[in-house]
Protein backbone atom coordinates (compact mmCIF):
# COMPACT_ATOMS: atom_id res chain seq x y z
CA UNK A 1 0.00 0.00 0.00
CA UNK A 2 2.97 2.43 1.21
CA UNK A 3 4.43 1.80 -2.36
CA UNK A 4 1.39 2.68 -3.97
CA UNK A 5 1.05 5.64 -2.23
CA UNK A 6 4.23 6.36 -3.31
CA UNK A 7 3.75 5.97 -6.95
CA UNK A 8 1.09 7.71 -6.91
CA UNK A 9 2.78 10.49 -5.46
CA UNK A 10 5.78 10.18 -8.15
CA UNK A 11 3.09 10.36 -10.63
CA UNK A 12 1.16 13.44 -9.35
CA UNK A 13 4.93 15.24 -8.91
CA UNK A 14 6.11 14.48 -12.96
CA UNK A 15 2.47 15.37 -13.68
CA UNK A 16 2.70 18.71 -12.28
CA UNK A 17 6.13 18.73 -13.93
CA UNK A 18 4.90 18.02 -17.12
CA UNK A 19 1.76 20.46 -17.06
CA UNK A 20 4.04 23.36 -16.16
CA UNK A 21 6.25 22.38 -18.96
CA UNK A 22 3.60 22.45 -21.69
CA UNK A 23 2.35 25.33 -20.20
CA UNK A 24 5.73 27.49 -20.50
CA UNK A 25 5.13 27.75 -23.90
CA UNK A 26 2.92 30.47 -24.98
CA UNK A 27 0.23 28.94 -26.94
CA UNK A 28 -0.33 25.42 -26.60
CA UNK A 29 -3.13 22.81 -27.87
CA UNK A 30 -3.33 19.29 -27.92
CA UNK A 31 -6.09 17.37 -30.32
CA UNK A 32 -7.09 13.53 -29.88
CA UNK A 33 -6.89 11.21 -33.27
CA UNK A 34 -10.60 12.20 -34.18
CA UNK A 35 -9.78 16.04 -34.17
CA UNK A 36 -11.25 16.93 -30.78
CA UNK A 37 -9.43 19.24 -28.50
CA UNK A 38 -8.09 17.50 -25.68
CA UNK A 39 -6.21 20.33 -23.94
CA UNK A 40 -5.56 24.27 -24.58
CA UNK A 41 -3.59 26.43 -22.06
CA UNK A 42 -5.56 29.62 -20.97
CA UNK A 43 -3.28 31.63 -22.48
CA UNK A 44 -4.11 30.82 -26.00
CA UNK A 45 -7.61 30.16 -25.25
CA UNK A 46 -7.87 33.69 -24.45
CA UNK A 47 -5.80 34.59 -27.59
CA UNK A 48 -8.68 32.74 -29.71
CA UNK A 49 -11.06 34.75 -27.19
CA UNK A 50 -12.50 31.73 -25.72
CA UNK A 51 -12.33 30.10 -22.54
CA UNK A 52 -10.14 27.29 -22.07
CA UNK A 53 -13.72 24.92 -20.44
CA UNK A 54 -15.56 26.15 -23.20
CA UNK A 55 -13.11 25.29 -25.98
CA UNK A 56 -12.16 21.74 -24.55
CA UNK A 57 -14.55 18.53 -26.23
CA UNK A 58 -14.80 20.85 -29.21
CA UNK A 59 -13.58 19.99 -33.24
CA UNK A 60 -10.84 21.65 -33.78
CA UNK A 61 -11.98 23.39 -36.65
CA UNK A 62 -14.92 25.10 -35.00
CA UNK A 63 -12.62 26.80 -33.02
CA UNK A 64 -9.88 27.23 -35.51
CA UNK A 65 -10.87 27.40 -39.04
CA UNK A 66 -8.58 26.31 -41.81
CA UNK A 67 -6.38 24.55 -38.91
CA UNK A 68 -3.60 22.85 -40.24
CA UNK A 69 -2.83 20.11 -37.42
CA UNK A 70 -4.72 17.45 -39.10
CA UNK A 71 -2.09 17.53 -41.40
CA UNK A 72 0.20 16.21 -38.77
CA UNK A 73 -2.09 14.03 -37.66
CA UNK A 74 -2.41 12.16 -41.10
CA UNK A 75 0.81 12.63 -42.35
CA UNK A 76 2.94 11.58 -38.60
CA UNK A 77 5.57 13.73 -39.02
CA UNK A 78 6.31 17.08 -37.11
CA UNK A 79 6.28 19.87 -38.63
CA UNK A 80 8.46 22.96 -37.36
CA UNK A 81 8.41 26.67 -37.83
CA UNK A 82 5.23 26.70 -40.02
CA UNK A 83 3.45 30.28 -39.90
CA UNK A 84 -0.05 30.20 -39.32
CA UNK A 85 -2.18 33.26 -40.00
CA UNK A 86 -5.53 33.31 -38.30
CA UNK A 87 -8.70 35.11 -40.11
CA UNK A 88 -8.45 37.91 -38.25
CA UNK A 89 -5.26 39.01 -40.23
CA UNK A 90 -2.83 38.06 -36.91
CA UNK A 91 -0.01 35.61 -37.21
CA UNK A 92 2.17 32.69 -35.01
CA UNK A 93 4.74 30.90 -35.66
CA UNK A 94 3.56 27.06 -34.67
CA UNK A 95 5.60 24.15 -34.40
CA UNK A 96 3.44 20.56 -34.12
CA UNK A 97 4.37 17.35 -33.35
CA UNK A 98 2.37 13.87 -33.56
CA UNK A 99 1.70 12.06 -30.40
CA UNK A 100 2.42 8.50 -30.74
CA UNK A 101 2.05 5.25 -28.84
CA UNK A 102 4.73 3.09 -28.27
CA UNK A 103 3.78 1.11 -31.05
CA UNK A 104 3.88 4.18 -33.51
CA UNK A 105 -0.21 4.33 -33.12
CA UNK A 106 -0.77 8.35 -33.66
CA UNK A 107 -2.72 9.52 -30.97
CA UNK A 108 -3.10 12.92 -31.62
CA UNK A 109 -1.11 15.83 -32.50
CA UNK A 110 0.10 18.96 -30.31
CA UNK A 111 0.80 22.45 -31.28
CA UNK A 112 2.93 25.00 -29.70
CA UNK A 113 4.50 28.06 -30.14
CA UNK A 114 6.63 30.41 -27.55
CA UNK A 115 6.50 33.85 -26.93
CA UNK A 116 9.40 34.86 -28.54
CA UNK A 117 8.16 33.57 -31.98
CA UNK A 118 5.33 35.18 -31.69
CA UNK A 119 7.17 38.71 -31.03
CA UNK A 120 9.28 37.79 -33.95
CA UNK A 121 6.24 37.28 -36.33
CA UNK A 122 5.01 40.39 -35.44
CA UNK A 123 8.41 41.93 -36.06
CA UNK A 124 8.93 40.40 -39.16
CA UNK A 125 4.94 41.51 -40.33
CA UNK A 126 5.81 44.92 -39.59
CA UNK A 127 8.90 44.63 -41.86
CA UNK A 128 7.23 43.01 -44.26
CA UNK A 129 3.93 45.51 -44.37
CA UNK A 130 6.82 48.27 -44.26
CA UNK A 131 8.65 46.44 -47.42
CA UNK A 132 4.83 46.16 -49.26
CA UNK A 133 4.75 49.64 -48.46
CA UNK A 134 8.07 50.94 -49.91
CA UNK A 135 7.48 48.79 -52.89
CA UNK A 136 3.85 49.97 -53.50
CA UNK A 137 6.12 53.81 -53.82
CA UNK A 138 8.89 52.73 -55.84
CA UNK A 139 6.53 50.87 -58.55
CA UNK A 140 4.47 54.14 -58.48
CA UNK A 141 7.38 56.35 -58.84
CA UNK A 142 8.57 53.77 -61.81
CA UNK A 143 5.40 54.15 -63.64
CA UNK A 144 5.43 57.87 -63.14
CA UNK A 145 9.14 58.22 -64.36
CA UNK A 146 8.21 56.01 -67.39
CA UNK A 147 4.57 57.75 -67.68
CA UNK A 148 5.68 61.63 -67.84
CA UNK A 149 8.04 63.28 -70.18
CA UNK A 150 11.97 63.09 -68.85
CA UNK A 151 11.85 67.21 -69.74
CA UNK A 152 10.13 67.51 -66.29
CA UNK A 153 12.23 65.25 -64.16
CA UNK A 154 12.68 68.34 -62.03
CA UNK A 155 8.79 68.75 -61.43
CA UNK A 156 8.56 66.34 -58.49
CA UNK A 157 5.20 64.20 -58.32
CA UNK A 158 4.15 60.71 -59.47
CA UNK A 159 0.60 61.62 -58.96
CA UNK A 160 -1.98 61.33 -61.75
CA UNK A 161 -2.84 65.08 -61.68
CA UNK A 162 1.08 66.01 -61.51
CA UNK A 163 1.92 63.01 -64.26
CA UNK A 164 -1.05 64.62 -66.61
CA UNK A 165 -0.16 67.99 -66.68
CA UNK A 166 4.06 66.67 -66.99
CA UNK A 167 2.20 65.56 -70.42
CA UNK A 168 0.36 68.40 -71.30
CA UNK A 169 2.96 70.79 -70.72
CA UNK A 170 5.17 68.04 -72.99
CA UNK A 171 2.97 69.32 -75.50
CA UNK A 172 3.11 73.09 -75.32
CA UNK A 173 6.59 73.95 -74.47
CA UNK A 174 7.55 74.83 -77.66
CA UNK A 175 4.86 77.00 -78.76
CA UNK A 176 4.04 80.93 -78.67
CA UNK A 177 1.01 80.85 -76.73
CA UNK A 178 0.62 82.65 -73.31
CA UNK A 179 0.53 79.62 -70.25
CA UNK A 180 -1.35 80.46 -67.21
CA UNK A 181 -0.22 78.36 -64.15
CA UNK A 182 -3.29 79.08 -61.63
CA UNK A 183 -2.94 76.93 -57.58
CA UNK A 184 -2.52 78.22 -54.18
CA UNK A 185 -0.02 80.13 -52.38
CA UNK A 186 2.76 77.52 -51.80
CA UNK A 187 2.15 74.86 -54.41
CA UNK A 188 5.21 75.44 -56.93
CA UNK A 189 4.26 77.42 -60.09
CA UNK A 190 7.45 79.11 -60.13
CA UNK A 191 8.82 75.57 -60.18
CA UNK A 192 6.44 74.78 -62.94
CA UNK A 193 7.12 77.62 -64.98
CA UNK A 194 10.93 77.21 -64.81
CA UNK A 195 10.56 73.62 -65.96
CA UNK A 196 8.69 74.83 -69.05
CA UNK A 197 11.44 77.62 -69.91
CA UNK A 198 14.13 74.30 -69.37
CA UNK A 199 12.44 71.93 -71.21
CA UNK A 200 11.63 74.79 -74.51
CA UNK A 201 14.02 74.96 -77.54
CA UNK A 202 14.39 78.80 -75.92
CA UNK A 203 16.10 76.78 -72.84
CA UNK A 204 19.40 79.00 -73.29
CA UNK A 205 18.04 82.41 -73.85
CA UNK A 206 16.99 84.27 -71.25
CA UNK A 207 14.28 83.70 -68.62
CA UNK A 208 12.70 86.88 -66.79
CA UNK A 209 11.08 86.48 -63.82
CA UNK A 210 8.86 89.78 -62.78
CA UNK A 211 6.62 89.91 -59.80
CA UNK A 212 4.18 92.42 -60.43
CA UNK A 213 3.35 92.77 -56.78
CA UNK A 214 7.36 93.49 -55.77
CA UNK A 215 7.38 96.64 -57.84
CA UNK A 216 6.13 99.86 -56.52
CA UNK A 217 3.33 100.44 -59.32
CA UNK A 218 5.03 103.94 -60.17
CA UNK A 219 7.88 101.48 -61.59
CA UNK A 220 6.33 98.78 -62.91
CA UNK A 221 5.69 100.72 -66.24
CA UNK A 222 9.21 100.94 -66.50
CA UNK A 223 10.19 98.24 -65.54
CA UNK A 224 8.00 96.01 -68.03
CA UNK A 225 8.55 97.90 -70.90
CA UNK A 226 11.26 100.26 -70.62
CA UNK A 227 11.98 103.88 -71.98
CA UNK A 228 13.89 106.41 -73.68
CA UNK A 229 16.37 109.47 -72.59
CA UNK A 230 14.51 111.43 -70.98
CA UNK A 231 11.34 110.64 -70.88
CA UNK A 232 10.82 111.45 -66.88
CA UNK A 233 13.29 113.11 -64.56
CA UNK A 234 16.27 110.61 -63.15
CA UNK A 235 15.93 108.41 -66.82
CA UNK A 236 19.40 106.87 -67.85
CA UNK A 237 20.86 108.18 -70.73
CA UNK A 238 20.76 106.04 -74.00
CA UNK A 239 17.23 104.62 -72.18
CA UNK A 240 16.82 101.22 -70.46
CA UNK A 241 15.18 98.43 -72.02
CA UNK A 242 12.40 96.58 -69.78
CA UNK A 243 11.84 93.27 -68.80
CA UNK A 244 10.29 91.69 -71.88
CA UNK A 245 12.98 93.55 -74.35
CA UNK A 246 15.22 91.68 -72.26
CA UNK A 247 13.37 88.74 -72.47
CA UNK A 248 13.30 88.14 -75.76
CA UNK A 249 14.39 84.95 -77.31
CA UNK A 250 13.39 83.82 -74.00
CA UNK A 251 11.02 83.26 -71.52
CA UNK A 252 9.08 85.91 -68.98
CA UNK A 253 7.18 84.76 -66.17
CA UNK A 254 4.51 87.09 -64.97
CA UNK A 255 3.85 86.30 -61.17
CA UNK A 256 0.65 87.61 -59.32
CA UNK A 257 -0.32 88.94 -62.96
CA UNK A 258 -3.21 89.83 -60.74
CA UNK A 259 -1.29 92.70 -58.84
CA UNK A 260 -0.77 94.38 -62.34
CA UNK A 261 -2.96 97.66 -61.90
CA UNK A 262 -5.97 98.15 -64.57
CA UNK A 263 -4.70 101.07 -66.30
CA UNK A 264 -1.39 98.75 -67.19
CA UNK A 265 -3.31 95.65 -68.63
CA UNK A 266 -4.11 97.36 -72.12
CA UNK A 267 -0.51 97.57 -72.75
CA UNK A 268 0.51 94.24 -71.41
CA UNK A 269 -2.59 93.13 -73.99
CA UNK A 270 -1.45 94.79 -77.10
CA UNK A 271 2.14 92.90 -76.19
CA UNK A 272 0.55 89.50 -76.45
CA UNK A 273 -1.87 89.99 -79.72
CA UNK A 274 1.16 92.20 -81.22
CA UNK A 275 3.89 90.44 -80.05
CA UNK A 276 6.14 93.62 -80.09
CA UNK A 277 6.52 96.29 -77.55
CA UNK A 278 6.91 100.19 -77.23
CA UNK A 279 9.05 101.42 -74.46
CA UNK A 280 7.94 104.67 -72.84
CA UNK A 281 8.49 108.13 -74.82
CA UNK A 282 9.47 106.26 -78.08
CA UNK A 283 7.40 105.69 -81.48
CA UNK A 284 8.72 102.46 -82.11
CA UNK A 285 8.15 99.13 -81.73
CA UNK A 286 10.67 96.77 -81.00
CA UNK A 287 9.32 92.86 -82.31
CA UNK A 288 9.05 90.02 -79.79
CA UNK A 289 9.99 86.42 -79.65
CA UNK A 290 8.85 85.31 -76.15
CA UNK A 291 7.25 82.93 -74.52
CA UNK A 292 4.83 84.34 -71.95
CA UNK A 293 3.66 82.41 -68.63
CA UNK A 294 2.23 84.31 -66.25
CA UNK A 295 0.95 82.90 -62.49
CA UNK A 296 -1.88 83.67 -60.38
CA UNK A 297 -3.10 82.76 -56.52
CA UNK A 298 -6.54 84.64 -57.18
CA UNK A 299 -9.41 83.53 -59.09
CA UNK A 300 -9.12 85.90 -61.91
CA UNK A 301 -12.67 84.87 -63.47
CA UNK A 302 -14.06 86.12 -59.94
CA UNK A 303 -11.78 89.36 -60.03
CA UNK A 304 -12.49 89.73 -63.78
CA UNK A 305 -16.88 89.34 -62.53
CA UNK A 306 -15.76 92.03 -60.29
CA UNK A 307 -14.19 94.58 -62.88
CA UNK A 308 -10.63 93.91 -61.36
CA UNK A 309 -9.35 92.84 -63.90
CA UNK A 310 -9.68 92.79 -67.66
CA UNK A 311 -11.72 90.35 -68.92
CA UNK A 312 -9.99 90.72 -72.82
CA UNK A 313 -6.86 90.34 -71.04
CA UNK A 314 -7.84 86.94 -69.27
CA UNK A 315 -8.94 85.28 -72.39
CA UNK A 316 -5.56 86.46 -73.86
CA UNK A 317 -3.08 85.18 -70.92
CA UNK A 318 -5.24 81.88 -70.51
CA UNK A 319 -4.60 80.50 -73.66
CA UNK A 320 -3.56 77.02 -71.99
CA UNK A 321 -4.40 77.39 -68.41
CA UNK A 322 -2.68 74.62 -66.15
CA UNK A 323 -4.40 74.40 -62.53
CA UNK A 324 -1.45 73.09 -59.54
CA UNK A 325 -3.23 71.23 -57.78
CA UNK A 326 -2.63 71.64 -53.64
CA UNK A 327 -0.66 68.94 -51.64
CA UNK A 328 -3.41 67.86 -49.60
CA UNK A 329 -4.63 66.33 -52.73
CA UNK A 330 -1.61 64.40 -53.85
CA UNK A 331 -0.44 62.60 -50.53
CA UNK A 332 1.62 60.23 -52.98
CA UNK A 333 3.97 62.86 -53.52
CA UNK A 334 4.81 63.47 -50.39
CA UNK A 335 7.45 60.92 -49.84
CA UNK A 336 9.50 62.25 -53.30
CA UNK A 337 9.05 65.31 -52.00
CA UNK A 338 10.82 64.80 -48.81
CA UNK A 339 13.86 62.67 -50.40
CA UNK A 340 14.08 65.69 -52.86
CA UNK A 341 13.82 68.41 -50.32
CA UNK A 342 15.82 66.87 -47.90
CA UNK A 343 19.12 66.46 -50.09
CA UNK A 344 18.67 70.35 -50.80
CA UNK A 345 18.77 71.14 -46.75
CA UNK A 346 21.99 68.74 -46.55
CA UNK A 347 23.15 70.92 -49.16
CA UNK A 348 22.32 74.27 -47.84
CA UNK A 349 23.39 73.28 -43.88
CA UNK A 350 25.95 71.09 -44.56
CA UNK A 351 24.01 68.10 -42.78
CA UNK A 352 23.83 64.41 -43.40
CA UNK A 353 20.26 63.04 -43.03
CA UNK A 354 20.34 60.02 -44.99
CA UNK A 355 16.20 60.48 -45.21
CA UNK A 356 12.62 59.54 -42.93
CA UNK A 357 11.15 56.71 -41.74
CA UNK A 358 7.85 55.81 -42.53
CA UNK A 359 6.83 56.36 -39.33
CA UNK A 360 7.22 60.09 -39.88
CA UNK A 361 5.98 59.79 -43.45
CA UNK A 362 2.33 58.80 -42.69
CA UNK A 363 2.54 61.35 -39.42
CA UNK A 364 3.04 64.18 -42.67
CA UNK A 365 0.39 62.58 -44.35
CA UNK A 366 -1.81 63.24 -42.08
CA UNK A 367 -1.86 66.95 -42.49
CA UNK A 368 -3.35 68.86 -44.94
CA UNK A 369 -0.71 71.24 -46.00
CA UNK A 370 -2.51 74.86 -46.08
CA UNK A 371 1.06 76.21 -47.00
CA UNK A 372 1.53 73.47 -49.50
CA UNK A 373 4.69 72.38 -50.73
CA UNK A 374 6.45 75.74 -49.10
CA UNK A 375 5.60 74.85 -45.71
CA UNK A 376 6.65 71.47 -45.95
CA UNK A 377 9.73 72.62 -46.95
CA UNK A 378 9.89 74.88 -43.75
CA UNK A 379 9.04 71.69 -41.59
CA UNK A 380 11.61 69.70 -43.41
CA UNK A 381 14.09 72.61 -43.00
CA UNK A 382 13.63 72.65 -39.14
CA UNK A 383 13.50 68.99 -38.48
CA UNK A 384 16.60 68.35 -40.25
CA UNK A 385 18.44 71.24 -38.56
CA UNK A 386 17.37 70.22 -35.15
CA UNK A 387 17.45 66.04 -35.72
CA UNK A 388 19.85 63.96 -33.63
CA UNK A 389 19.88 60.78 -35.99
CA UNK A 390 21.01 60.46 -39.49
CA UNK A 391 17.34 59.37 -39.95
CA UNK A 392 14.25 61.77 -39.30
CA UNK A 393 11.80 60.16 -37.22
CA UNK A 394 8.33 60.76 -35.90
CA UNK A 395 9.57 62.41 -32.58
CA UNK A 396 11.81 65.08 -34.62
CA UNK A 397 8.49 66.63 -35.85
CA UNK A 398 7.21 67.23 -32.18
CA UNK A 399 7.33 70.60 -32.68
CA UNK A 400 4.84 70.45 -35.54
CA UNK A 401 2.09 68.97 -33.42
CA UNK A 402 -0.09 71.71 -32.32
CA UNK A 403 -0.25 72.53 -35.89
CA UNK A 404 -0.81 69.66 -37.31
CA UNK A 405 -3.51 68.92 -34.97
CA UNK A 406 -5.50 72.10 -36.37
CA UNK A 407 -4.85 71.15 -39.76
CA UNK A 408 -6.56 67.66 -39.02
CA UNK A 409 -9.56 69.75 -38.02
CA UNK A 410 -9.27 72.10 -40.98
CA UNK A 411 -8.90 70.03 -43.95
CA UNK A 412 -12.60 69.45 -44.39
CA UNK A 413 -13.03 73.08 -44.35
CA UNK A 414 -10.60 73.48 -47.11
CA UNK A 415 -11.39 70.75 -49.41
CA UNK A 416 -14.73 72.42 -49.52
CA UNK A 417 -13.20 75.70 -50.10
CA UNK A 418 -11.29 74.67 -52.73
CA UNK A 419 -14.26 72.31 -54.51
CA UNK A 420 -15.97 76.52 -54.61
CA UNK A 421 -12.64 77.91 -56.07
CA UNK A 422 -13.56 75.73 -59.53
CA UNK A 423 -17.49 75.62 -59.05
CA UNK A 424 -17.53 79.77 -58.88
CA UNK A 425 -14.86 80.08 -61.47
CA UNK A 426 -17.51 78.59 -63.89
CA UNK A 427 -19.93 80.46 -62.81
CA UNK A 428 -18.10 83.96 -63.51
CA UNK A 429 -16.86 82.63 -66.54
CA UNK A 430 -20.63 81.52 -67.62
CA UNK A 431 -21.80 85.40 -66.44
CA UNK A 432 -18.76 86.86 -68.47
CA UNK A 433 -19.81 85.51 -72.03
CA UNK A 434 -23.26 86.49 -71.25
CA UNK A 435 -22.90 89.75 -70.74
CA UNK A 436 -20.39 90.13 -74.27
CA UNK A 437 -23.21 88.49 -76.21
CA UNK A 438 -25.47 90.80 -74.48
CA UNK A 439 -23.10 94.27 -75.30
CA UNK A 440 -22.82 92.73 -78.76
CA UNK A 441 -26.91 92.55 -79.34
CA UNK A 442 -26.28 88.58 -79.90
CA UNK A 443 -23.68 89.17 -82.74
CA UNK A 444 -21.02 86.06 -81.21
CA UNK A 445 -18.76 87.17 -83.84
CA UNK A 446 -18.32 90.44 -82.42
CA UNK A 447 -18.28 88.78 -78.79
CA UNK A 448 -15.18 86.93 -79.12
CA UNK A 449 -13.65 89.84 -80.33
CA UNK A 450 -14.55 92.12 -76.90
CA UNK A 451 -13.35 88.82 -75.17
CA UNK A 452 -10.12 88.42 -77.00
CA UNK A 453 -10.68 84.99 -78.18
CA UNK A 454 -11.23 82.86 -81.48
CA UNK A 455 -14.99 82.11 -82.60
CA UNK A 456 -14.44 78.19 -82.43
CA UNK A 457 -13.94 79.06 -78.92
CA UNK A 458 -16.63 81.23 -78.26
CA UNK A 459 -18.82 78.35 -79.58
CA UNK A 460 -16.89 75.79 -77.23
CA UNK A 461 -17.45 77.30 -73.96
CA UNK A 462 -21.08 78.43 -75.11
CA UNK A 463 -21.77 74.76 -75.93
CA UNK A 464 -20.28 74.54 -72.35
CA UNK A 465 -22.05 76.00 -70.10
CA UNK A 466 -25.34 75.99 -72.21
CA UNK A 467 -25.85 79.50 -73.55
Amino acid sequence: MANYIEATNVYESVKDIMDTAIDSFYHVIIIDKFGYIVYINNTYAHFLGKEKQDVLGLKVEEVIPRTKLYETLHSGEPSLGSLFEYEDGRSLVYNRFPIKSPYGEILGVIGLSSLNATEAVNSLYKEIQALKTSNILFEKQLKGLSEAPSVFDNIVGISPKIIEIKKILSRVTNSRMPILLTGETGCGKEVFATAIHNASMRKDAPFVKVNCAAIPRELLESELFGYETSTFSGAIKGGKAGKFELANGGSILLDEIEELPLDLQPKLLRVLQEYEVERIGSVKAIPLNVQVICCSNQDLYKMTAEKKFREDLLYRINVMEIQIPPLRERPEDIPLLCETIIEKINHKYKLDIAGINSEALEYLAGYSWPGNVRELEHVLERACVLAEGGVLLREDFDFFEEKRRAGQVAETVISSSSDNFFQNKGIAEKQLIEDAIAKCGGNRTEAAKLLGISRSLLYSKIQKYGI
